[in-house]
């Protein structure tokens, strides 16, 4: 479908929208069983939560199997969205080919207000997980004595539902935005406001007045189901498509990551260095809870199982099924540039800048995941790092394209194959940089320690940090960027842009983004500020006037300015 058929379709309105009173409590369909009988077998409980990890990478969460839409692919479709808004994952094929880009709508900051289609599908697809959970945790009697199964099924239940809030609460706060051209793009109303939260006890008539909680109190719950899913999975061994005990302390790494950037005196959650030292520590808690290892150049490189099968640096991951896919809507149609059968391997091509690309040492061996500016010297060099014949590689493949992702056993030709594969959500190395930036924030000399081991043990021998970047925020930069080239198209930035204050820089002379993608911003972007649907705000009575400000449009690319 070719961008102006899906401009319009966005300049509509979509009247059926799944509210988060859809996801209280009500009766579970049991096929003739009673909750009790469920909550009794530790099979069906089990069942239940691996149906979560199942059903997170399903097409159509948000708006249904008979609207198709190519982003619409559950949690890796969030995942995609959300790097596009930071403007490292672009269309390398050019303009006319962005009209196929499906994300060209996050990576422009476009019609993301409250009244357009587009604001449904993080908020609709979150809750449909959420609802999973709630079911889950509203089985498992917590008045008596758990089994190993009931501890497993509610500390995994719960793992699941603080990521989840985790991710909104980060994406629907509100952040100032300093650059002049929003002087009137206005937070002062929503200040420290994340999102409602609904339970398994919450009723409909508590939804339909059920306010953003604050930042404190929501990371304060968030933080506390953390807690109990850590004490329920201690000492269980869990399969890796469901969060064990190692993923649980990187979900707090993640939080205190988050909160380090704050400096507000709360009573019960740590915020500014505290927090740092919190989420160090947790990153460092992973690491030896997980006995993970770091993905050698073989891993990552490999043309037939690269970042498509879960290996021992994967703390956790999707499991893509058979039945769970369709030609177009689904992770690997859109990030392998191999997958002839998608948007991405036949008109879009995601990759990276040129600036980023040259940023990156020729020294690193993960540049080569990335095709430079040349793509008959690449293939001449690295042919072996592609499943494409020669032929068909220069045919198609545009110069700064990704070979990273590839198709499950690099089939490059059958979707019914190709597409089912692993989807990472947390591996070892994200703990690795979490651990030297927080660090980086209260001791300097450790953080620079850390990011060189990291590197010069792992990715780049002759890494040494550049000059002017040693100390402060130039220091921090500097590990963001290491962790930019680690996890490009993994949805793992976004978090980081935002709660930095980083801009985008893709308008610079010679920049091979996208029109209408080529900004250049002082500091995070307005569409950053996710904004709740309205049909949302309409039927919670406790969310009129508390919405965030529609980003839309609040910045112009360099292409389209007068």
């Amino acid at each position: 479908m070719k961008m102006n058929k899906i401009y319009r379709f966005f300049a509509l309105v979509l009247g059926a929208a799944v509210l988060t009173t859809s996801c209280i409590k009500e009766t579970f369909p049991t096929d003739g069983a009673t909750s009790d009988q469920i909550a009794e077998s530790s099979t069906a409980l089990e069942s239940m939560v691996g149906a979560i990890a199942v059903n997170m990478a399903y097409p159509s969460s948000a708006y249904g199997s008979s609207q198709n839409y190519g982003f619409d692919f559950g949690y890796p479709g969030l995942m995609c969205a959300l790097d596009a808004c930071t403007g490292d994952v672009i269309c390398t094929a050019g303009d006319e080919a962005a009209g196929y880009d499906w994300f060209w709508y996050w990576e422009r900051g476009t019609m993301m207000g409250p009244t357009m289609g587009l604001c449904d599908f993080p908020w609709n697809t979150y809750f449909s997980f959420m609802k999973s959970c709630n079911d889950v945790v509203g089985m498992v009697d917590m008045s008596k004595d758990l089994s190993s199964a009931e501890k497993y099924a509610l500390g995994a239940a719960k793992a699941f539902r603080a990521c989840f809030y985790l991710d909104m609460a980060r994406q629907y706060e509100a952040l100032e935005v300093k650059d002049k051209a929003c002087s009137k793009y206005d937070i002062s109303a929503v200040k420290e406001l994340t999102l409602p939260i609904i339970t398994e006890s919450t009723t409909e008539e508590m939804a339909r007045n059920n306010p953003r909680l604050k930042r404190e109190r929501m990371f304060e719950w968030i933080l506390s189901e953390l807690d109990d899913a850590e004490k329920l999975l201690k000492g269980l061994s869990v399969k890796k498509t469901t969060p064990s005990l190692a993923v649980v302390y990187g979900l707090k790494a993640r939080a205190y990551l988050w909160l380090g950037q704050f400096n507000n005196s709360y009573k019960n959650v740590k915020t500014g260095q505290a927090a740092y030292q919190e989420a160090a520590k947790y990153a460092r808690l992973a690491i030896t809870e997980s006995k993970a290892t770091i993905m050698t150049e073989n891993e990552w490189l490999n043309a037939t199982t690269g970042f498509n099968s879960a290996n021992n640096s994967w703390l956790w991951y999707l499991p893509q099924t058979a039945e769970g896919i369709t030609n177009l809507v689904n992770f690997i149609a859109w990030r392998s540039g191999e997958a002839t059968w998608g948007y991405g391997g036949k008109f879009v091509f995601e990759g990276v800048t040129n600036n980023f690309y040259n940023r990156m040492s020729e020294n690193d061996w993960r540049r080569k995941a990335f095709v430079g500016a040349k793509p008959e010297a690449w293939y001449k060099q690295y042919g072996y790092l592609t499943n494409l014949s020669e032929e068909a590689f220069l045919a198609s493949v545009p110069a700064y394209a990704n070979m990273k992702f590839h198709p499950a056993n690099g089939n490059t030709i059958s979707y019914t194959i190709g597409n089912v594969t692993d989807v990472p959500l947390m591996r070892v190395e994200e703990m690795y940089l979490i651990e030297a930036e927080a660090t980086a924030h209260f001791n300097e000399a450790t953080a620079q320690q850390l990011i060189t081991s990291f590197m010069t043990s792992f990715r780049d021998k002759k890494y040494q940090i550049p000059v002017g970047k040693t100390a402060g925020d130039d220091l921090v930069e500097e590990i963001i960027f290491q962790k930019r080239c680690e996890f490009w198209g993994e949805g793992v930035l976004f978090y980081d842009f935002k709660r930095l204050d980083m801009g985008i820089d893709n308008a610079y002379e010679g920049s091979n983004a996208p029109g209408g993608t080529d900004f250049s911003t002082t500091g995070r972007c307005p569409a950053w500020n996710i904004c709740i649907p309205q049909v949302e705000t309409q039927q919670n009575n406790a969310l009129e006037g508390k919405n965030n400000p529609d980003p839309s449009r609040t910045l112009k690319p360099k292409s389209e300015a007068a």
